[in-house]
């Protein structure tokens, strides 16, 4: 059994073969739910989708739904990203379906990149271009920071620390959030997270597979699961 529980161990490491980041319930670079100052490497395409239960959606959806994205970062100091959430509204028969979108974008920009002594500093906009007369659920301008540590034998650590200002007509996302990521050296694709998104703290983990497609699931505060799936590859060199 003891063999048995290793030769997975070897496989499953196996499968893993480069780093990992991003803002996987939104589709941006990121932890869980919240932005970091990292940025993907020049040239990166992501696509991919989410399910998000209620708990982890603005007040106004009071219902799990999904989403679907595409990102791109442009260099490596600036990231693009669109993104379309499930909205359950009344059809013209009066039973609620999902037959209707949010659309929402970030826009991302680094201004200083990360050194021995001083962290990536990043800052976003959430929900920037908003229809007339629509809603941004999502809308907030942000700065962060994030610092890496590396210890020399292999494993990694990342400290992300950032403040909402929220815009719109929503406020989802206000005040302080922070996070933390682990990353083992025996597995450099595998992505633990622990991070507080200013309205509760999410625990989960993120892993490569294929080394296209990476799995992330996590949970807010166990009292809800969020899973997605997402395909990264690389359009411009």
């Amino acid at each position: 059994m003891e063999m048995k529980k290793t030769v997975i161990l070897i496989v499953f490491a196996c499968l893993c073969c480069s780093y990992i980041r991003a803002q996987y319930a939104l589709g941006v670079t990121g932890q869980s739910m919240i932005p970091t100052a990292d940025m993907q490497r020049t040239g990166t395409f992501m696509g991919g989708a989410n399910f998000l239960p209620e708990q982890l959606t603005p007040q106004t959806f009071s219902y799990p739904t999904m989403n679907y994205y595409v990102n791109m970062t442009l260099f490596s100091f600036i990231e693009l990203n669109y993104r379309m959430t499930l909205l359950k509204t009344s059809n013209g028969t009066g039973k609620a379906t999902y037959h209707e979108q949010d659309r929402s974008n970030t826009i991302r920009i680094r201004p200083l990149a990360e050194s021995r002594f001083l962290p990536a500093v990043v800052f976003g906009i959430d929900d920037l271009f908003t229809e007339e007369g629509g809603s941004q659920y999502w809308g907030a301008y942000y700065g962060v920071l994030t610092k890496h540590f590396d210890w020399k034998n292999g494993h990694a650590l990342s400290v992300t620390a950032g403040w909402y200002i929220p815009q719109g007509n929503h406020h989802f996302n206000k005040g302080p959030f922070g996070g933390i990521t682990y990353i083992p050296s025996f597995c450099r694709e595998l992505k633990l997270m622990a991070e507080y998104d200013s309205h509760g703290w999410n625990v989960g983990g993120a892993i490569r597979l294929w080394k296209h497609f990476t799995v992330n699931a996590f949970t807010r505060e166990f009292t809800c699961v969020s899973a997605g799936l997402r395909y990264e590859c690389t359009l411009i060199h």
